[in-house]
């Protein structure tokens, strides 16, 4: 059986008809009304600047810059280009573009991703702009509103890919014009064991109570060192954040609302995070665990269920082939058994001086084979429909599930608070500083949301 990866054929169409009745490009970013945001490079102190206020700062600075004659050189940045097999198939893209036409040459720069954002905002600022360039969403509502980035529906009119792309899509429409264009969509959901349940004997938990028994079950009657391996290391914000932002939404709650009010301390937080304390508390999930560790203990078969994305599925399968075997993908038994999704978008600069160039690099990347690729390769969710083939379905049967899942809840798009997406930085330090009490046993649950609750109204308050 073949599976049409096609979230939503109407918010395709959707999505056409927005392009269709575009608006002038100056309105102001309040009027965004969908898409939350990511910021896959914020993981510490560095994602604490505002974005807005930085480009602006750096827009001043930088405001005599002249901008470069056209050359055959493309400007291509970007995190990637030195990440493994995700690497290897853009270097692969670029041959093809490079074939097709001869007449430009592709100069990458690897940029490290906790440095990214910073580096991309500035080098755009001061003029010196890169030809295309993937960024994380969270970059894109800040760099509309600065006016650096192209619109690029011109584009899209003559390309082959347009039809295709998914609803994430929406992310990067603002005002009736689109600002980007989807590199793929990466849904974070639970990632299981299955050998592990079948050694201890249990099934997959559908509740959030038979989600801590089995936990539970498979550390006591099998060799693995724990049942839940979630992040609570808080000097990687992100990803502590992301892991309490699931548990926020898998109990119906968030930390804030689209129209900017707080919602830190509800009943559904108090009790998400309750039981997410009671896994550290009983031993099932160890205190402090960074990624890294955490991905490594279950690529070493020692972790029964983790709260991750496709990409530690492709770290299985290239790192421990027997366990890839035994692994499968599906909600988190919480109540609304939610997930989050997350993504990167190629954006062309408003000052680059090879826009019909970068047009064609973003055809290249769309093709139907590159996104087969990308999905059948890499593991990955691409930017756009793609049908996968019957071998490939039967040698990852947990990827319809995957897809599934992002389809499911485009309401967890993004890794930032609605309300503060521009702000997301500070939001998510301001959460974790208090969520860390929590988990050192310093304060309460109750206590901890109730100040943390104060906290980020003062901090709203001043922005």
């Amino acid at each position: 059986m073949s599976l049409r990866i096609n979230h939503n054929m109407s918010g395709y169409n959707a999505h056409r008809n927005v392009v269709n009745n575009s608006n002038a490009q100056g309105k102001t970013m309040e009027k965004l009304s969908s898409g939350l945001t990511i910021n896959r490079a914020a993981d510490g102190p560095a994602a604490l600047h505002i974005l807005a206020v930085m480009i602006v700062l750096l827009l001043v600075v930088f405001s005599g810059t002249t901008i470069l004659a056209q050359d055959s050189t493309i400007k291509y940045p970007s995190w990637m280009w030195g990440e493994g097999a995700v690497g290897d198939w853009h270097k692969a893209r670029l041959a093809e573009f490079e074939k097709a036409y001869p007449d430009f040459t592709v100069q990458t720069t690897q940029i490290a991703a906790g440095d990214y954002e910073t580096t991309i905002i500035t080098q755009l600022a001061a003029g010196d702009a890169p030809d295309v360039l993937p960024v994380f969403t969270n970059m894109i509502p800040a760099l509309v509103k600065a006016g650096l980035l192209e619109p690029l529906d011109e584009c899209l009119a003559r390309t082959s890919f347009a039809d295709r792309l998914l609803p994430s899509v929406s992310v990067a429409v603002y005002d009736g014009q689109t600002y980007g264009v989807p590199l793929t969509m990466s849904p974070r959901s639970l990632i299981y064991n299955q050998e592990l349940l079948d050694k201890a004997g249990v099934e997959l938990p559908t509740t959030i109570e038979e989600f801590y028994d089995t936990a539970k079950t498979v550390q006591k009657n099998t060799d693995a060192d724990w049942g839940y391996a979630f992040h609570t290391d808080s000097a990687n914000v992100l990803q502590s954040y992301i892991e309490t932002m699931n548990w926020s939404l898998g109990f119906g709650s968030d930390w804030s609302q689209e129209d900017g009010t707080i919602t830190a301390n509800t009943s559904e937080n108090v009790e998400a995070l309750t039981w997410l304390q009671r896994f550290l508390d009983d031993g099932i999930s160890p205190q402090g665990l960074s990624v890294t560790t955490a991905r490594n203990l279950f690529l070493e078969g020692e972790v029964a269920f983790m709260f991750e994305g496709p990409w530690l599925m492709t770290m299985v399968k290239s790192k421990n082939a027997d366990l890839y075997q035994n692994v499968g993908y599906t909600t988190l038994p919480t109540p609304t058994h939610a997930a989050i999704t997350g993504g990167a978008f190629y954006v062309i600069p408003v000052e680059a001086q090879n826009k019909d160039a970068a047009c064609d690099y973003l055809e290249i990347i769309n093709s139907t084979d590159a996104q087969r690729s990308w999905l059948e390769d890499l593991v990955q969710i691409p930017g756009t429909v793609v049908e996968p083939t019957e071998a490939f379905l039967d040698e990852n049967p947990w990827v319809p599930n995957m897809v599934e899942v992002s389809a499911q809840y485009p309401g967890g798009l993004g890794y930032a608070p609605p309300g503060y997406r521009v702000e997301a930085g500070e939001f998510r330090q301001i959460v974790i500083d208090h969520v860390a009490q929590i988990w050192a046993g310093s304060k309460s649950v109750e206590e901890a949301l109730d100040e943390l609750q104060v906290a980020l109204k003062e901090w709203a308050a001043d922005l």
